[in-house]
Protein backbone atom coordinates (compact mmCIF):
# COMPACT_ATOMS: atom_id res chain seq x y z
CA UNK A 1 0.00 0.00 0.00
CA UNK A 2 1.45 3.33 -1.06
CA UNK A 3 1.28 5.88 1.78
CA UNK A 4 2.86 8.99 0.23
CA UNK A 5 1.65 10.20 -3.13
CA UNK A 6 4.67 11.13 -5.27
CA UNK A 7 4.85 14.64 -6.72
CA UNK A 8 4.10 14.72 -10.42
CA UNK A 9 6.91 17.01 -11.52
CA UNK A 10 5.62 17.19 -15.08
CA UNK A 11 2.43 18.93 -13.88
CA UNK A 12 4.34 21.33 -11.65
CA UNK A 13 4.19 21.90 -7.91
CA UNK A 14 4.70 24.71 -5.40
CA UNK A 15 6.87 24.26 -2.32
CA UNK A 16 5.87 26.03 0.88
CA UNK A 17 8.11 26.89 3.81
CA UNK A 18 7.09 24.74 6.81
CA UNK A 19 6.88 27.71 9.19
CA UNK A 20 4.62 29.57 6.76
CA UNK A 21 2.52 26.46 6.12
CA UNK A 22 1.96 25.82 9.84
CA UNK A 23 1.32 29.52 10.52
CA UNK A 24 -1.43 29.62 7.88
CA UNK A 25 -2.99 26.49 9.35
CA UNK A 26 -3.11 27.99 12.83
CA UNK A 27 -3.98 31.57 11.90
CA UNK A 28 -7.54 32.71 12.66
CA UNK A 29 -8.02 34.10 9.17
CA UNK A 30 -11.41 34.20 7.49
CA UNK A 31 -11.97 31.76 4.67
CA UNK A 32 -11.76 34.59 2.14
CA UNK A 33 -8.49 35.91 3.63
CA UNK A 34 -6.94 32.43 3.57
CA UNK A 35 -7.92 31.87 -0.06
CA UNK A 36 -6.41 35.20 -1.08
CA UNK A 37 -3.24 34.42 0.90
CA UNK A 38 -2.89 31.08 -0.88
CA UNK A 39 -3.38 32.77 -4.27
CA UNK A 40 -0.62 35.25 -3.41
CA UNK A 41 1.66 32.39 -2.36
CA UNK A 42 0.97 30.60 -5.64
CA UNK A 43 1.96 33.68 -7.64
CA UNK A 44 5.10 34.36 -5.61
CA UNK A 45 6.67 31.17 -4.26
CA UNK A 46 5.14 29.25 -7.16
CA UNK A 47 7.49 31.17 -9.46
CA UNK A 48 10.42 31.34 -7.01
CA UNK A 49 9.71 34.99 -6.24
CA UNK A 50 9.68 36.73 -2.85
CA UNK A 51 7.14 39.27 -4.08
CA UNK A 52 5.19 40.02 -7.25
CA UNK A 53 2.80 42.55 -8.73
CA UNK A 54 -0.55 40.75 -8.61
CA UNK A 55 -3.74 42.45 -9.75
CA UNK A 56 -6.82 42.01 -7.58
CA UNK A 57 -8.74 41.07 -10.72
CA UNK A 58 -6.34 38.16 -11.34
CA UNK A 59 -6.78 36.82 -7.79
CA UNK A 60 -10.54 37.22 -8.23
CA UNK A 61 -10.36 35.06 -11.36
CA UNK A 62 -8.27 32.42 -9.57
CA UNK A 63 -10.41 32.25 -6.42
CA UNK A 64 -13.90 33.05 -7.67
CA UNK A 65 -14.09 35.91 -5.13
CA UNK A 66 -15.41 39.29 -6.25
CA UNK A 67 -12.70 41.82 -7.04
CA UNK A 68 -13.79 44.33 -4.40
CA UNK A 69 -13.80 41.55 -1.78
CA UNK A 70 -10.29 40.53 -2.85
CA UNK A 71 -9.14 44.13 -2.35
CA UNK A 72 -10.62 44.18 1.15
CA UNK A 73 -9.00 40.81 1.99
CA UNK A 74 -5.60 42.08 0.81
CA UNK A 75 -6.05 45.19 2.96
CA UNK A 76 -6.88 43.03 5.98
CA UNK A 77 -3.87 40.77 5.39
CA UNK A 78 -1.63 43.82 5.18
CA UNK A 79 -3.13 45.29 8.35
CA UNK A 80 -2.55 42.02 10.23
CA UNK A 81 1.04 41.82 9.01
CA UNK A 82 0.60 38.59 7.05
CA UNK A 83 1.66 40.18 3.77
CA UNK A 84 3.43 43.41 2.91
CA UNK A 85 3.21 45.84 0.03
CA UNK A 86 5.84 48.49 -0.63
CA UNK A 87 3.86 51.26 -2.25
CA UNK A 88 0.37 51.62 -3.71
CA UNK A 89 -2.22 49.16 -4.90
CA UNK A 90 -0.13 48.17 -7.94
CA UNK A 91 3.08 47.54 -5.98
CA UNK A 92 4.59 44.06 -5.39
CA UNK A 93 3.09 41.87 -2.64
CA UNK A 94 4.98 39.33 -0.54
CA UNK A 95 4.65 37.40 2.71
CA UNK A 96 5.97 39.00 5.89
CA UNK A 97 7.96 36.94 8.43
CA UNK A 98 5.64 34.76 10.52
CA UNK A 99 6.93 36.32 13.75
CA UNK A 100 5.57 39.72 12.66
CA UNK A 101 2.00 38.56 12.13
CA UNK A 102 -0.66 40.17 14.32
CA UNK A 103 -3.81 38.17 13.62
CA UNK A 104 -7.12 39.42 15.00
CA UNK A 105 -8.91 37.18 17.47
CA UNK A 106 -12.09 36.33 15.60
CA UNK A 107 -13.50 33.37 17.56
CA UNK A 108 -14.19 35.19 20.83
CA UNK A 109 -17.85 34.29 21.28
CA UNK A 110 -18.55 31.64 23.89
CA UNK A 111 -20.78 28.77 22.92
CA UNK A 112 -24.23 29.09 24.41
CA UNK A 113 -26.54 26.10 24.91
CA UNK A 114 -29.51 26.05 22.61
CA UNK A 115 -32.75 27.11 24.18
CA UNK A 116 -35.35 24.37 24.44
CA UNK A 117 -38.73 25.50 23.10
CA UNK A 118 -41.42 25.67 25.77
CA UNK A 119 -44.23 23.19 25.56
CA UNK A 120 -47.02 21.86 27.74
CA UNK A 121 -47.30 18.20 28.69
CA UNK A 122 -50.61 16.43 29.21
CA UNK A 123 -51.17 14.57 32.51
CA UNK A 124 -52.66 11.65 30.63
CA UNK A 125 -50.28 11.44 27.71
CA UNK A 126 -46.60 11.50 27.01
CA UNK A 127 -47.18 13.55 23.86
CA UNK A 128 -45.87 17.13 24.10
CA UNK A 129 -48.02 19.91 22.65
CA UNK A 130 -47.46 23.61 22.12
CA UNK A 131 -49.48 25.96 24.35
CA UNK A 132 -51.93 28.35 22.72
CA UNK A 133 -54.20 31.18 23.80
CA UNK A 134 -57.25 30.31 21.77
CA UNK A 135 -60.43 31.34 23.55
CA UNK A 136 -63.26 28.84 23.63
CA UNK A 137 -66.90 29.73 23.96
CA UNK A 138 -69.00 27.18 25.84
CA UNK A 139 -72.05 29.39 26.45
CA UNK A 140 -74.18 28.08 23.60
CA UNK A 141 -77.64 26.54 23.37
CA UNK A 142 -78.15 23.00 22.00
CA UNK A 143 -78.80 24.70 18.64
CA UNK A 144 -75.35 26.24 18.74
CA UNK A 145 -76.52 29.83 19.34
CA UNK A 146 -74.35 32.07 21.51
CA UNK A 147 -76.33 33.36 24.47
CA UNK A 148 -74.20 36.24 25.69
CA UNK A 149 -70.71 34.98 26.50
CA UNK A 150 -67.63 36.21 24.71
CA UNK A 151 -67.48 34.98 21.16
CA UNK A 152 -64.60 32.85 20.06
CA UNK A 153 -61.94 35.11 18.61
CA UNK A 154 -60.33 34.16 15.37
CA UNK A 155 -56.60 34.38 15.28
CA UNK A 156 -55.60 36.43 12.28
CA UNK A 157 -51.96 36.34 11.28
CA UNK A 158 -50.55 39.82 10.77
CA UNK A 159 -49.32 40.62 7.31
CA UNK A 160 -45.62 39.97 6.89
CA UNK A 161 -43.85 43.27 6.75
CA UNK A 162 -40.60 43.91 4.95
CA UNK A 163 -37.90 44.60 7.54
CA UNK A 164 -36.88 48.23 7.61
CA UNK A 165 -33.39 49.06 6.43
CA UNK A 166 -31.06 49.89 9.28
CA UNK A 167 -30.38 53.60 9.52
CA UNK A 168 -26.96 54.78 8.39
CA UNK A 169 -24.67 55.22 11.45
CA UNK A 170 -23.15 58.50 10.24
CA UNK A 171 -21.14 59.31 13.34
CA UNK A 172 -19.77 55.78 13.69
CA UNK A 173 -18.41 55.93 10.14
CA UNK A 174 -16.83 59.34 10.78
CA UNK A 175 -15.26 57.96 13.96
CA UNK A 176 -13.75 55.06 11.98
CA UNK A 177 -12.35 57.57 9.48
CA UNK A 178 -10.72 59.61 12.26
CA UNK A 179 -9.32 56.50 13.93
CA UNK A 180 -7.81 54.99 10.77
CA UNK A 181 -6.73 58.18 9.02
CA UNK A 182 -5.61 60.83 11.51
CA UNK A 183 -3.19 62.14 8.85
CA UNK A 184 -6.06 63.27 6.59
CA UNK A 185 -8.24 66.36 7.17
CA UNK A 186 -10.68 65.81 10.03
CA UNK A 187 -14.45 66.06 9.71
CA UNK A 188 -15.41 69.03 11.89
CA UNK A 189 -19.07 69.27 10.85
CA UNK A 190 -21.30 66.34 9.89
CA UNK A 191 -23.65 68.41 7.73
CA UNK A 192 -26.66 67.31 5.66
CA UNK A 193 -24.63 67.00 2.46
CA UNK A 194 -22.23 64.54 4.04
CA UNK A 195 -25.09 62.61 5.62
CA UNK A 196 -26.81 62.28 2.23
CA UNK A 197 -23.62 61.01 0.59
CA UNK A 198 -23.02 58.48 3.39
CA UNK A 199 -26.62 57.31 3.28
CA UNK A 200 -26.38 56.76 -0.49
CA UNK A 201 -23.22 54.64 -0.12
CA UNK A 202 -24.83 52.76 2.82
CA UNK A 203 -27.89 51.85 0.74
CA UNK A 204 -26.05 50.89 -2.46
CA UNK A 205 -25.21 47.37 -1.30
CA UNK A 206 -25.83 45.04 1.61
CA UNK A 207 -22.05 44.76 1.90
CA UNK A 208 -21.83 48.49 2.60
CA UNK A 209 -24.29 48.21 5.49
CA UNK A 210 -21.60 46.91 7.82
CA UNK A 211 -19.19 48.98 9.90
CA UNK A 212 -16.56 46.30 9.29
CA UNK A 213 -16.68 47.18 5.59
CA UNK A 214 -16.00 50.84 6.38
CA UNK A 215 -13.10 49.96 8.66
CA UNK A 216 -11.60 47.91 5.80
CA UNK A 217 -12.30 50.72 3.34
CA UNK A 218 -10.38 53.31 5.37
CA UNK A 219 -7.62 50.76 5.96
CA UNK A 220 -7.29 50.37 2.19
CA UNK A 221 -6.97 54.15 1.89
CA UNK A 222 -4.20 54.19 4.50
CA UNK A 223 -2.25 51.59 2.51
CA UNK A 224 -2.13 53.90 -0.53
CA UNK A 225 0.72 56.44 -0.57
CA UNK A 226 -1.09 58.32 -3.34
CA UNK A 227 -4.30 58.82 -1.35
CA UNK A 228 -2.28 59.69 1.75
CA UNK A 229 -0.48 62.53 -0.05
CA UNK A 230 2.92 60.81 -0.13
CA UNK A 231 3.36 60.87 -3.93
CA UNK A 232 4.86 64.08 -5.40
CA UNK A 233 2.56 65.99 -7.72
CA UNK A 234 3.24 66.39 -11.41
CA UNK A 235 5.25 69.35 -12.67
CA UNK A 236 6.06 70.47 -9.16
CA UNK A 237 2.43 70.67 -8.01
CA UNK A 238 1.37 69.76 -4.48
CA UNK A 239 0.74 66.06 -3.79
CA UNK A 240 -2.87 64.95 -3.92
CA UNK A 241 -4.35 64.03 -0.55
CA UNK A 242 -7.77 62.45 -0.14
CA UNK A 243 -10.44 64.04 2.04
CA UNK A 244 -13.53 62.56 3.65
CA UNK A 245 -15.80 64.21 1.06
CA UNK A 246 -13.64 62.88 -1.79
CA UNK A 247 -13.70 59.35 -0.39
CA UNK A 248 -17.51 59.17 -0.09
CA UNK A 249 -18.25 60.71 -3.51
CA UNK A 250 -19.88 58.08 -5.80
CA UNK A 251 -17.21 57.74 -8.52
CA UNK A 252 -14.25 58.02 -6.14
CA UNK A 253 -15.80 55.46 -3.76
CA UNK A 254 -15.95 52.87 -6.56
CA UNK A 255 -12.38 53.64 -7.64
CA UNK A 256 -10.99 53.10 -4.14
CA UNK A 257 -13.00 49.91 -3.52
CA UNK A 258 -11.80 48.42 -6.81
CA UNK A 259 -8.24 49.82 -6.53
CA UNK A 260 -8.78 51.60 -9.83
CA UNK A 261 -7.17 54.98 -9.22
CA UNK A 262 -3.91 56.40 -10.50
CA UNK A 263 -1.32 58.80 -9.22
Amino acid sequence: MRIVTPIQSKSGFTRMDNDLYEALIGAELSGRELRVALAIHRQTAGYNLESACIAASYIAEMSGIRREDVSRAICELIRQGVIYRDGGSRSPIGFAPVGEWKIDKKNTHSNKPKEVPQCGVSNTSNVAFLPHNKERNTNTTPDGVVVGAERQTAQVKPARQKPAMEACPYQDIVDLYHKALPELPAVAILNDGRKRALQARWRESEVHRDLGFWADYFCQVKASPFLMGQVPGRNGSKPFRATFDWLIAPSNFVKVVEGNYHA
